[in-house]
């Protein structure tokens, strides 16, 4: 997997292909069409820039945004700042969050986090991300199945969606969107996954 400084050298540059300037369209929708769910506490991990995060906090969501790149961090407070926007920005690797973090949010936004680790850790992600959402949260992400070779960003399909998060998550809704923006149009599912509280097999 690319590391913090890989990440980091990729935002000093501007080397960002994967950043759209804008929250996803999708995410947008859901909270016009009110299917998003009302206003809560938001975990964005890989967060970025920060534009899912500054849209909902401006949305009255109480949103956390993570990222283990500095300037990644740095240019998403000066965004909140600039967009009038309370936003919790933390410089730290999602898979080490601090505990305290444990059970504690109600949605967890996933999108362009999922792509960029190695597929081995998807696993790892699943957990982290059931153990940080409070009983009965929702995972709402945008799952990127692209179908080429290679990355990041790493492919994935709604088949490997369903597989490795079906066990902890009940999947409310999953497959391709509409609402993509037109570079990524027949890539990208979007899902909708509650947190399972009873995980007897």
């Amino acid at each position: 997997m690319p590391d913090k400084i890989f990440w980091n050298q990729r935002y000093l540059d501007k080397n960002t292909g994967w950043d759209l300037g804008q929250p996803a369209p999708p995410f947008v929708r859901l909270i016009e069409k009110g299917e998003f769910g009302p206003p809560g506490r938001v975990l964005i991990p890989g967060a970025g820039r920060s534009y899912e995060g500054i849209f909902l906090a401006s949305r009255g969501y109480d949103v956390t945004c993570v990222d283990f790149a500095p300037q990644a961090v740095r240019e998403a407070k000066e965004a909140a700042r600039q967009a009038g926007v309370k936003l919790t920005v933390v410089e730290e690797d999602f898979f080490r969050l601090d505990p305290r973090n444990i059970g504690v949010f109600d949605y967890l936004v996933e999108h362009t986090c999922f792509c960029a680790i190695d597929p081995p850790m998807r696993q790892a992600y699943v957990d982290q991300a059931h153990a940080l959402l409070a009983p009965g949260g929702l995972l709402i992400g945008l799952f990127y199945a692209h179908g080429r070779e290679g990355g990041p960003p790493w492919t994935t399909t709604e088949e490997e969606v369903r597989g490795l998060f079906g066990k902890k998550f009940d999947l409310l809704s999953l497959g391709l969107t509409d609402w993509s923006v037109d570079s990524r149009k027949g890539e990208e599912l979007l899902g909708r996954l509650r947190r399972k509280n009873d995980l007897r097999e």
